[in-house]
Parts: C-alpha cells; structure tokens; sequence
C-alpha cells in the first residue's frame, strides 16, 4: 500500500505559486520544524540519511535528561511503576523505553513527592520533544514514499537492515527481514488501518464479530473468515474472469479510439480507458456490486437505518465525527454526515463505484495521519456502499429462494451457504457458523474485499503499462546475460508485443498469457503500487533483525518494494524470477484475496493497449515540469501526494492493427 505519513500542518509542495506564499506560524509545541525540506527540497532528496539526521537536530531531545527524569519518577511506588522496575538485566534502552511507554500513556502516575514542579516541566518538555522529533521523522518518510522512494530505500539497505530512530516509526528494508515482520503477525499487527475497518462493522446486531480478515490478527477471528472467502474466491476463477475481463479492455479501448478519433487526435488515456474501471466491472460481475448506467436513488430500510443510521466516532475513538473542520489555512470546510438518513441510498454508476472504494480505502489504509476530511469522506462513502450491498443482497436473495438462476459471484456463493444451497463448484467449509453468512456479515465482508482488492488496481494496471513501455523506450538496466538464472530471460516490448498478438489473434492463447503474467508481475516488482505495509508493534521490546527494544504501539513501515530489490539484478527487467521474489500482494496470512484475479486484469489490460498500432509514449510538452514528480505529457501522473492515478496519456496510429481491432 501506499501512504502519507505527516502533519497536515506540514504538508510540502513544490508548485512555486504554492512555495511563494506566507508560511503560516503554527504556535504548536508538537509541531516539528521541516523547514529544511520546505526550503532545499532539491537538498533535502540527495541523501536520507543526511535529511532525517538533519531534521533530528532541528527538532532535538535531550535524552539523557529524559532518562534521569524517567529513572527519577520510575522510583515512584506506584503499581505502574513497579511494573516497570521488572526485568533488571534489561538493556538501559529497552527500561527506558517501558518507562517512556507508561509515562506517555498515563503521565497521572507521576507523583509529586517523586518529580518536583521544575522537573515534571522539564519531562513533560521532553516528552513532547520526543514526540515533535518523532513527527518529524515520520514527514521525512512521508517526502522520500512521495519523491524518491526507492533511492531511500537502497540507501538504507547498503548500509543496515532497518532504520530505527530514537523516536517516530521504524522502516524495515532487507528483504529477509520484511517477511519476518510480515510473518510475526501477533507482534507486528495491522491495528492502525484495522481499527479503522472496525468502525464500519456492527458488532452489536451480528453476534459479535467485530473484525474482517484484513483487519485482524487474531487467530480466532481470522481463521474461520479466511477458511469461508477463499472459497467463494478462489484460484480457479481467475480462469472463468479472463474471457469477461478481456471482451471488456476490447471494448473499452475500442470507445477510447472511437473518442480519439472525435476529437481528431491519436491518444488514450490509460487510466479512463482501461485501469480505472476495468475493475470495477469486476466487482460487479465477480463481487456481486452491479454498477447502473445511471445514478439513481433508494430508500433505506429501518435495518439499514439502525445498522448506519448512527454517528461514527473520529480519530479518538469517542467523539462523533464533526459537520465542519477547520484546515491548516483557517479555512471551514463542511463535511458528510457519518450518519444516514432515509432518503440517502444511491444506486450507482461504475464512476460512483470507483469513488466510493477510493474514499474508503483511503481512510483504512492511506490515512495514517488520521486526517479528519479523509476519514469524514471514507466512512460516509463506506456506508453508502454498505447499504447498497445490503439492497443488493435482499434482490439476490429473493431470487434464490425462489428458485430463479443467479449470477455467479462471490454475494450469490456466500448467499447459498446461508440458504443451504447446494452446488457441485462450491465447496463448504465444515462446521460452518450460520453466524458468519447472515446479511450483515456478507455485506460486511463484500465491502471489505472489493475495498481491499479493487482500489489498487488501478495504479497497478499502469504501472504496468508504464513498465512495458519503458522496457520500449530502454529505461531499464541491461544485464548480462551470463547471471541469468535457469528458466530466466530479459524481457522486451517486442515480445511483450508479439505475445499480446497472439492473445488477440487466437494462437498459443494460453502460454502466450501465463508468458504475459510474468510480464505484469515482473513490471510491478520494479514499479509496485505501493512502497510499504504498514504494522504496529504490539509487543514491548519486541526486537527486529537484533534490533534495539522496541515500544508497544511504535508504527513499522514494512517496504515490500524495497523487499523486491532486494535480489540479483535489482533493476533490470527480467522474465521467469522466482515467485518468492514477488510480494505485490502482501506476504503471509494478509496476503490480497485479490491475488488470483488482479494478473488477469493486468494481462487483458496490457494486450488491449498493445493491440493498437505502433503505440508510444507522446513526447513532452516544452516547459513540462520532471522534477520532483513528473508532470510530463505521456508520463503516468498521480494525484498531489502520488496516491492515486490521475492520467497517463499514449499515442499510437490509426492504422494497422488499430483499425483491425478497433474499427475505423
């Protein structure tokens, strides 16, 4: 996944009409200072190591009076403190950062006798240094994932496994070592975007359960919901999808051209044409979530009232998401209601789809900041699509049991669980809890998937276009071909070409796609959608690759890209790698439900660009902006925080195998 990680307060750009502005003072002692990228961005991007040591001074702690001053109240008698004086052969960091653990979670138990009134001054300034210099460890992350991350990365991995400042969260680079944090699930946990899932569910009205599998790591929640959506997700319907996903990319590319044609230019654009809705089209004919030619409206139900009817609390866990909020400019913005209303359901088109499993997944898996928009807009889009789900499961259901055909997707498979209805394809888990098929929990459990498998999608499906084409354009290293190991070859367009023809033209269909699949997943190694996983430490002094002790609740950002690169020729685009050098869809128990289906988007989303004749990057535009994020013409553009795909613009001709495919 991807992430922003920093203060909203501090957010950074390089548009010199946005730089040029006053900057406004913010009277925040936990504000850090990150002038240093906000003034020598160009600096700041040569080195990692000499950017966060930077903003390290810039924001300092004395350490050594914060320990005397923890040392000082750890002598408290306090059962908190007592606590804290176990495990004497302790290193003096792991009893330093217990005692830190305690006194930032409950800075109550500090007793007057212990501290006096300058010293519980001075530790409260410390503690809060500790936090300002932890944020601004955390924005130094947040600029590297947004301009260069790979160049952080390789820099971290020459010189140590992980990078573990004194405060803020941990990165962990070696390829080893991330699939040992990935597999130290009861440790390392997904609690930061799994509490956020958690607040959509309704344990109250579906005996209990509380978590979805994306969401927990406990092992008695997990298992059974695991055991339950692989099979109605399974490997075999990546087989059933491929002929639908690929009439689909035809067909779409084919409306594409239509339009280049009526506007009498020769370029597409790879997000609206293929990646953005592509999918989409599978969560309505795979998921079960139709998507209308049109918006239109429903009423919603007294179930789905007192399901979603409620406020949903903000950041804290306690106070209702606002109406208003006020940004770092002081301007008021207004917000969605977390609470529906009757008249609130939505029947939506394939472009309220896609809206809505951007805004949600971009509060459970973007959103570590806890920025309060992205959370109003997530949760309010999440129970949009909730409620939708729920009508849908109500039309399907009556279809069943009245005894009329259904489609066949994962909605109408659990469906048939809970009706009893037995078919030769689905396979039954044993000891099935009625408990785990009612409405809600298949509802919840649709939403979560298409969220989790869908949102991604796009940006991955040009990448991988991205990729093929830079293969064309000689952007990659040249290796040698005598460190090739068996079954390995370096790709080319050419062949990637050769190969999509096949496809399209009905020979050798088969090899000529599973040859293309390692085309997708070799692209997406050197251009994945996302540079990290993100984890919580939720073991104190839990250690990583002979690590110093670490805090309970300190964020570890596990860089699977940077796990990618981790292997012989890194950089260079090679075909036939071993599968464990793959990690695009997550390692472990939380690996993508998705993975099975997500290639064959990639796959028919690649032939359907390459069938056009002589496609090509366009060349750039004069005075088009390449540093610190490309905005160039024929270049993949992201939104502002290099989250999500915004355009990616090629030419081809219009002749050829263009109009043969596409029409004239």
């Amino acid at each position: 996944m991807r992430i922003l990680y920093e203060e909203k307060e501090c957010e950074l750009y390089f548009d010199k009409a946005i730089t040029d502005k006053p900057i406004p003072v913010i009277d925040d002692p936990l504000i850090p200072d990150i002038s240093f990228l906000r003034d020598n961005p160009e600096q700041a991007l040569v080195s990692f190591y000499t950017t966060v040591n930077q903003l390290m001074e810039d924001n300092p702690v004395d350490i050594p009076l914060l320990t005397q001053l923890s040392k000082k109240a750890k002598s408290s008698p306090s059962p908190a403190n007592q606590s804290a004086q176990q495990d004497s052969t302790d290193t003096w960091y792991g009893k330093l950062i217990r005692l830190l653990t305690q006194l930032f979670q409950k800075p109550d138990l500090i007793p007057a006798s212990v501290l006096s009134e300058e010293e519980s001054k001075q530790l409260s300034q410390q503690k809060a240094a500790a936090t300002r210099q932890g944020k601004a460890v955390g924005a130094c992350y947040g600029f590297f994932f947004r301009y260069k991350p790979y160049p952080m990365f390789a820099e971290v991995r020459a010189k140590e496994k992980l990078f573990q400042p004194p405060f803020g969260p941990v990165l962990v680079v070696h390829g080893e070592t991330v699939l040992d944090v990935l597999t130290r699930h009861h440790e390392f946990t997904v609690d930061p975007y799994g509490r956020e899932m958690s607040k959509m569910l309704s344990p109250d009205n579906s005996d209990g359960f509380d978590t979805y599998i994306l969401s927990t790591d406990d092992d008695s929640k997990y298992l059974e919901d695991k055991e339950l959506l692989t099979s109605v997700v399974t490997r075999e319907d990546a087989t059933t999808i491929t002929d639908l996903m690929h009439q689909n990319c035809m067909d779409r590319v084919r409306r594409a051209v239509n339009e280049s044609r009526e506007r009498g230019d020769h370029y597409i654009d790879v997000v609206t044409a293929v990646a953005r809705f592509v999918p989409v089209t599978l969560g309505h004919d795979y998921f079960g979530v139709p998507a209308a030619k049109e918006n239109s409206t429903f009423e919603l139900t007294d179930d789905m009232l007192e399901l979603y009817g409620n406020k949903v609390a903000g950041p804290d866990g306690k106070t209702s998401l606002p109406l208003t909020y006020k940004n770092a400019k002081g301007e008021t913005i207004d917000l969605p209601d977390s609470a529906l209303t009757k008249q609130d359901g939505i029947i939506p088109d394939e472009l309220q789809v896609y809206l809505w499993i951007k805004a949600a997944f971009r509060n459970f898996f973007n959103n570590v900041k806890k920025d309060i928009p992205v959370q109003a807009e997530g949760v309010r889009a999440t129970r949009e699509l909730l409620v939708y789900i729920h009508r849908e499961i109500e039309i399907q259901k009556k279809e069943l049991e009245a005894g009329h055909d259904v489609p066949d997707n994962m909605m109408t498979r659990l469906l048939k669980y809970q009706l009893g209805v037995k078919t030769p394809e689905l396979r039954v888990p044993e000891n099935l809890d009625p408990a785990r098929v009612s409405n809600l929990r298949i509802a919840e459990n649709i939403m979560g998937t298409i969220v989790g498998a869908i949102a991604g999608q796009e940006e991955a499906t040009c990448r991988v276009i991205d990729s093929i084409i830079r293969l064309q354009d000689n952007e990659f290293d040249q290796g040698d071909s005598a460190a090739l190991a068996a079954g390995e070859s370096y790709g080319s367009f050419t062949e990637a070409k050769a190969l999509a023809m096949n496809v399209v033209e009905g020979h050798d269909v088969a090899n000529s796609r599973g040859k293309l699949k390692q085309y997708a997943l070799e692209a997406l190694r050197l251009q994945p959608q996302g540079e990290v996983l993100l984890r919580e430490c939720m073991k104190e002094g839990a250690t990583i690759a002979g690590s110093r002790p670490i805090r309970k609740g300190t964020l570890i950002f596990a860089s699977h890209a940077s796990a990618m690169q981790d292997i012989h020729q890194p950089n260079t685009f090679i075909i036939g790698r071993d599968s464990q050098h793959y990690l695009q869809y997550g390692y472990g128990r939380h690996k993508c439900l998705g993975q099975y289906v997500s290639p064959v988007m990639m796959v028919e989303a690649m032939v359907a660009i390459l069938a056009l004749d002589n496609v090509r990057r366009p060349p750039s535009n004069p005075g088009e902006p390449t540093f610190p994020s490309e905005r160039r013409f024929g270049r993949l553009q992201l939104d502002e925080n290099n989250l999500y795909a915004d355009s990616f613009m090629l030419e081809f001709d219009d002749s050829g195998t263009t109009k043969q495919y596409f029409g004239e």
